[in-house]
């Protein structure tokens, strides 16, 4: 099966506190692929991302047990990560990735993949 992948998200800020910055739609399947991260900040930045599934049917809650990528980004710096195919799935409704940052709208992310 061929995929198209394409830019998932717009770039966007990340908050201060974790919230969805991808959420799989109704009757998709996702493959999260990349995702770039830029710190506009003078000073370094801990970026935490999380693989949060669905909690019966709407937005689950980010942890721990969810946690897939932790770092401290350097001021002006950009942090790619690759995932191998098929990607991260995300198969159910409101699946999301979400992220918190240390200081809210100072660090950017875009994410890229495709759908079926």
């Amino acid at each position: 099966m061929a995929f198209t992948y394409a830019q998932l998200t717009p770039i966007t800020t990340i908050a201060s506190s974790a919230g969805a910055v991808y959420t799989n739609p109704s009757s998709k399947t996702s493959y999260i692929r990349g995702i770039i991260i830029h710190n506009t900040n003078t000073s370094a930045e801990a970026v935490v991302l999380y693989n949060v599934p669905d909690n019966s049917g709407s937005v689950g809650t980010a942890a721990a047990a969810n946690q897939f990528y932790k770092t401290s980004v350097a001021a002006d710096t950009t942090v790619i990560i690759e995932f191998p195919v098929p990607g991260l799935v995300l198969s159910d409704v409101n699946d999301t990735i979400q992220a918190t940052t240390t200081t809210a709208s100072k660090v950017t992310i875009q994410i890229s993949g495709a759908t079926e």
